[in-house]
């Protein structure tokens, strides 16, 4: 994930998920649509990505969303390789 550009995490100790930092995206238009927020991104993503995050708003870390690791490295492979596809559209 950090090796995409756009985008960053802090590795997890022993949580199941990972908040990745979208700071830098906001305020860009991603396939058509405005992300202001972590809602937005979420939205878009999974709209245009098809992959589902957890806007971290609601947990006081507006600037993140959330990516359950809870899955098989095939599919969080897919994630990833979505994720740079969607941010390819900046």
């Amino acid at each position: 994930m950090n090796a995409i550009p756009g985008v960053s995490c802090i590795r997890p100790e022993g949580a199941f998920y990972v908040m990745m930092n979208i700071e830098k995206l906001l305020g860009k238009t991603i396939h058509g649509e405005l992300i202001q927020s972590s809602d937005d991104f979420s939205t878009a993503f999974l709209k245009h990505g098809l992959v589902a995050t957890v806007p971290c708003s609601g947990f006081g870390a507006p600037n993140f969303v959330r990516w359950s690791y809870a899955a098989s490295m095939e599919n969080i492979r897919k994630g990833l390789d979505r994720l740079e596809a969607f941010l390819a559209e900046i």
